[in-house]
């Protein structure tokens, strides 16, 4: 089959699968016709490879940085900046041995999106799936271009005298290496998890549509018809919800980890530029700060994205129900039908989940709460560092 061509669910989200493969990201070999997954022995020996490189890893990011404990004469800028990037890539390489354990679960998530898309192709919803893959590869692709950009400006950044002189030359071929290894990993997350975020909230919008259709012009007259109609959008709207479900077990915490970090790193990115321009620093501090101002634009991206989209379908999620309790309560039908609705509701009463990660909701109150953190912290930290600057220039005079 070309690589254009796509009949069904799994075939629309080939290109994201290959190559999450190919980066040693996931780890079970997926069957496209009996949309099963195993494990064969290439893929075992390649978890064995990502485990040691990750490993790796972590020991790198602990070593490599290191030099930002010395960059700047801020010990507050320069400690923070340093934790925050290692934190940053323990959760990277924790997103692969995390895939291979959560990898029936995840095939559950889409294995549930395809079945919605059956019952709504019943219902007379019509899906382009090859739209859907040609997005798909386009959305991936511009990803990809964030490890390289990423990448260059770290290895670039190492290169300029505000490094160098701090160690004892640039960047060697490890280190390029150990960058690109966790800026992938960082940006092939963010790419399927939102992806499958557009995915099912673009579900969630079909099943509306359907509900639409069938319910306002319900017939009394042929209620058997209208009760099946209903029990398939129910079905189709369970398994949704399933998929949620399923999508919170698997990318929560890794979203509420690179949220938070993304989060500190922009507090102090903003701290550095003030405590740069505040103290009249030379070139050393504002290469520093130009540096981190590239790397805090992929994160802030990656925030916005995943609160959007999680925001988008927790929306739809609640304009499901709202659009059942309206229908069951202003509206006359036959009994059976009534019945049905009446059915339909209970379940969205207690079946209807949001993303989240057991501690917080992603919805737009996020925001908020994300502003409220930077500020509090920010102040926080000019004071501290007010009062360091004082003091200091007390000893100088």
């Amino acid at each position: 089959m070309p690589w254009y061509q796509a009949c069904n669910f799994f075939d629309s989200i080939r290109p994201v699968y290959l190559i999450t493969k190919i980066f040693l990201l996931h780890f079970s070999t997926l069957d496209f016709k009996q949309q099963t997954i195993h494990r064969t022995l290439l893929d075992q020996l390649c978890f064995s490879v990502a485990v040691v490189v990750d490993i790796y890893l972590i020991y790198r990011s602990i070593t490599v940085n290191t030099p930002y404990l010395y960059l700047t004469d801020s010990v507050l800028l320069n400690v923070g900046t340093y934790l925050t990037l290692v934190f940053l890539s323990f959760m990277t390489s924790s997103i692969s041995s995390w895939n291979c354990y959560r990898a029936v679960e995840i095939l559950g998530i889409y294995t549930n999106i395809d079945e919605c898309d059956q019952i709504l192709r019943s219902l007379g919803s019509f899906i382009d799936y090859r739209k859907q893959l040609v997005f798909s590869t386009l959305y991936l692709f511009g990803w990809l271009c964030v490890p390289v950009i990423v990448t260059m400006n770290a290895v670039l950044a190492r290169l300029k005298s505000a490094w160098t002189s701090v160690t004892s030359g640039g960047p060697d071929l490890l280190t390029a290496a150990a960058i690109l290894r966790t800026s992938i990993c960082f940006s092939m997350f963010v790419c399927y998890s939102t992806l499958t975020l557009l995915l099912l909230n673009a579900r969630l919008g079909c099943v509306q549509k359907a509900m639409v259709m069938y319910l306002k012009e319900a017939r009394i007259s042929q209620p058997t018809v209208d009760c099946d109609v209903i029990r398939r959008i129910a079905q189709a709207h369970d398994q949704l919800c399933n998929a949620i479900q399923l999508f919170n077990g698997c990318y929560s915490i890794h979203i509420m980890h690179t949220v938070t970090m993304s989060v500190f790193f922009t507090i102090f990115v903003v701290f550095g530029l003030i405590h740069a321009y505040a103290t009249d620093a030379g070139e050393t501090m504002m290469q520093v700060a130009k540096t981190n101002i590239v790397y805090d634009e992929f994160y802030i991206l990656m925030f916005v994205l995943m609160v959007v989209f999680t925001s988008l379908v927790g929306r739809n999620c609640s304009r499901v129900k709202m659009m059942i309790n309206k229908v069951v309560c202003y509206r006359s039908y036959d009994k059976e039908v009534f019945r049905e609705l009446r059915c339909f509701s209970q379940q969205l009463e207690n079946h209807a989940p949001k993303i989240n990660c057991g501690m917080l909701d992603f919805d737009w109150t996020l925001f908020y709460s994300a502003a409220g953190t930077f500020t509090t912290y920010l102040v926080i930290l000019l004071q501290f560092d007010v009062g360091n600057l004082g003091i200091r220039h007390q000893n100088q005079t």
